[in-house]
């Protein structure tokens, strides 16, 4: 809440274009929640369903706070550098710690903790944070040599199989790709290239069974097994989260008023109605399913809409820029929206994610 008045203050000061954006969807997501409890004479839930709410709106508010900021040459600047680096080194910190028995295990097994994500508490919210820092420290390292980034990619693998997490290592091995693999050929071939193109389809081959050795080193094999013998095929990738939305679609098209279809039923009221149709109290973890039923139509479209506005306006920044990777972190963090969620309502990834796409810069080169 004290970063979130402080980026409002300054675009009070310096922005007031942006000021009124972040007010107008600030009003937008508070005065629906203000009417509905008038009318129906219920306030106990509209200070936890507006909490929800402006964890929706930390990575826009923060985006247009940051690219309000001064043109500054960041790429000369160690700051760009040091907050990615402190970042990822605290995320690796976490997954070890975890991973030997301090603080949180990502997975409660039948012989123990699996996976680690230390002490943060919201473990889902991990592989966002993973993706967002991995993908920034891999273009960060681009120009570095051959060796010293097949080896980086292979830690980046042990971390998201350490972590117990498939859209981790999707994201990651996803990201990669898009940022190295390129559809061009170049005109002039060195033997250097030459090794390094006739390497890719060997690494490629092999990923698999790193994958498998780490997850059945990890324990996370039980896991897959457990859930795979027991689901079909969609509901073991979506781990249980179709037949959430199957719980869901039980009341939404009969229990939900006009007003809901557009404004949702609020976070802690859909929680209830998940907990009697469904049997359990919980969110649906896909993010457009999640933003639906609890944010109505008006909802979704201003989160998802404003998303897709980043991502389209990151298409166009230079390649060789100091944010010209965020194109496919974008990408592939909507991607896992579909699948995992928690990466709009994740307050942890809103603010570096608009700190990243939205830090304006006089250089580009990072």
């Amino acid at each position: 809440m004290a970063m979130l008045m402080g980026m409002l203050v300054y675009l009070l000061r310096s922005n007031i274009a942006y000021f009124g954006i972040c007010l107008g969807m600030i009003l937008f997501f508070l005065v629906p929640l203000m009417a509905k409890s008038l009318s129906t004479g219920d306030t106990i839930t509209i200070v936890g369903n507006f909490g929800y709410n402006l964890k929706l709106l930390l990575f826009p508010i923060s985006f247009l706070f940051f690219s309000s900021l001064p043109k500054y040459d960041w790429g000369q600047n160690r700051t760009y550098r040091t907050f990615v680096w402190a970042n990822f080194g605290l995320i690796i910190t976490n997954i070890l710690l975890g991973v030997i028995g301090v603080g949180y295990s990502q997975y409660n097994g039948p012989d123990g903790g699996i996976g680690g994500r230390g002490f943060f508490f919201a473990g889902n919210e991990v592989a966002g944070i993973f993706v967002l820092f991995s993908g920034t420290c891999w273009y960060l390292i681009r120009e570095r040599g051959f060796t010293f980034k097949l080896l980086f990619f292979a830690f980046l693998l042990v971390l998201g199989i350490l972590n117990a997490s498939k859209t981790a290592v999707l994201g990651i091995l996803l990201i990669i790709m898009l940022l190295e693999i390129s559809l061009k050929f170049p005109r002039r071939l060195t033997l250097g290239k030459l090794l390094k193109y006739l390497a890719i389809p060997i690494l490629a081959t092999s990923i698999p069974f790193i994958l498998y050795i780490g997850i059945k080193t990890t324990g996370l094999i039980e896991r897959f097994s457990f859930f795979y013998q027991r689901m079909d095929l969609l509901t073991f990738i979506l781990s249980g989260r179709n037949e959430m939305v199957e719980g869901a679609l039980r009341f939404y098209p009969s229990d939900y008023t006009l007003w809901d279809y557009l404004f949702g039923l609020g976070s802690l009221e859909f929680l209830e109605m998940m907990g009697i149709y469904h049997g359990v109290a919980h969110s649906i973890e896909i993010d457009f399913f999640d933003l639906l039923f609890m944010n109505g139509w008006l909802g979704l479209g201003l989160v998802m809409g404003g998303y897709l506005l980043i991502l389209f306006r990151s298409l166009f920044v230079p390649k060789a820029g100091l944010t010209g990777h965020m194109w496919a972190i974008n990408l592939v963090l909507l991607l896992i929206s579909f699948m995992a969620g928690h990466i709009f309502n994740s307050a942890m990834l809103g603010i570096s994610l608009g700190f990243l796409n939205g830090l304006p810069v006089t250089m580009n080169k990072a």
